[in-house]
């Protein structure tokens, strides 16, 4: 298996984690007054795009290509 499959594999799971902590987030908040879900799901969504960036950063750097 190539490093590129493993990091591949990492992303998909990576995914699938954000995927369940943004359902039980969305559970959570389900009942949650509105000016709660604009404060909660701005922070959510820029952590979300924090967390593929970095593991972009991490792939570019370790797969040479």
């Amino acid at each position: 298996m190539d490093l590129e499959e493993k990091y591949a594999i990492a992303l998909g799971v990576l995914s699938i984690l954000l995927l369940g902590g943004g359902t039980v987030l969305g559970k959570a908040l389900a009942d949650a007054p509105g000016r709660v879900i604009r404060a909660v799901l701005p922070i959510v969504a820029v952590l979300t795009l924090a967390a593929y960036g970095v593991f972009v950063v991490i792939a570019r750097h370790n797969v040479k290509g």
